[in-house]
């Protein structure tokens, strides 16, 4: 049987730890201002199959998906926003043009450009200056075709970490947008966990 919507939000929810979702529900509220005080109580002592309800009931199947996406990364858990906006996309794919009665039209609307700058465009320095060992992540970027086996050979004849970060960052994640750039992070949140805590400190 067919995931609802409001099951894969939850499931997504279940991958935060205690302390993400107390921050995904405080970014909720304060994304939402005008209505905060009723979400505040809706909200409240919720588990993630509550909270999955609540978004569902406050922002409708066609919205609620695009929301959850966009505080995910408010918070900086991009890796399990990346996951999210692909179960997602998928389930809109798998609907193709077989609208049922009970289906929203809109529903592709929860893939959204995200707005802001990308946590690794915001930290490009940072990165560059103190990824020591960055053949393994570039490993994984090739595995998930962030790179091509030419760009990967061209940033590997680099002589230093900071040399092929540089290179990376004006070749394979500029030409690869969000995307690869949420690939690149979710790698970082694997290799990088110390850095990066450091960094959201910062």
């Amino acid at each position: 049987m067919a995931s609802t919507i409001r099951q894969v939000l939850q499931h997504s929810l279940e991958d935060l730890s205690k302390d993400e979702l107390k921050k995904f529900c405080a970014s909720l509220l304060d994304r939402e201002r005008g209505r905060a005080s009723g979400q505040r109580r809706a909200l409240e002592d919720k588990d993630e199959v509550g909270i999955a309800d609540v978004l569902v009931s406050t922002f409708t199947d066609a919205k609620a998906g695009s929301v959850m996406v966009e505080t995910l990364r408010d918070i900086e858990c991009n890796h399990i926003a990346v996951k999210l906006e692909a179960k997602l996309k998928s389930k809109v794919e798998s609907a193709g043009s077989r609208p049922s009665a009970n289906s929203t039209p809109s529903l592709n609307v929860v893939i959204l450009a995200r707005p802001g700058e990308h946590f690794v465009d915001k930290h490009r320095s940072a990165l560059i200056q103190r990824i020591r060992r960055i053949a393994p992540i570039l490993d994984k970027l090739l595995d998930r075709k962030v790179l091509s086996q030419e760009e990967y050979d061209a940033i590997m004849a680099k002589g230093t970490p900071q040399d092929q970060a540089r290179l990376l960052y004006s070749g394979a994640l500029t030409a690869s947008g969000t995307t690869g750039k949420d690939i690149f992070l979710s790698v970082l949140e694997e290799s990088e966990v110390h850095l990066l805590e450091d960094l959201r400190r910062s």
